[in-house]
């Protein structure tokens, strides 16, 4: 199993262990089948109250943690579920980033144009 919370894991590192995986990965709907794309907007309480339902259909345990880092992964922070939804505008500030669980098990991404999608990985079997 993949941990990469692994204190003697560095940045390079946790992207080598991401980063080529990434087309493994099966994105959610989102707001239609054709994309998974969707408002990740703070303006007004009904994109806030949208996110957060949608961060909460998720159906992810608070205690779970996650590493957030930038698409360069010069920049890796820790933090857990829980403190995602409590604070998401703390966290999705109108830079492009990633959130990955530790154990690699599924990966959020946020774009400036403050649009998100959470997708997770899928094992890909060889059929000989």
């Amino acid at each position: 199993m993949v941990n990469l919370l692994n204190q003697a894991l560095r940045s390079r590192d946790v992207r080598k262990l991401v980063e080529p995986h990434l087309h493994e990965v099966v994105w959610d709907s989102g707001v239609d089948e054709s994309s998974e794309w969707v408002m990740a907007s703070f303006e007004d309480l009904t994109h806030i109250q949208k996110l957060e339902s949608w961060l909460n259909s998720k159906e992810i345990s608070d205690s779970i943690e996650v590493i957030l880092t930038d698409t360069a992964w010069s920049e890796l922070q820790q933090t857990t579920w829980d403190a995602l939804l409590k604070k998401p505008d703390d966290y999705f500030n109108q830079k492009h980033m990633l959130v990955v669980a530790a154990d690699r098990s599924w990966i959020m991404e946020y774009t400036p144009q403050q649009i998100i999608r959470f997708g997770r990985w899928v094992k890909v079997t060889c059929r000989v």
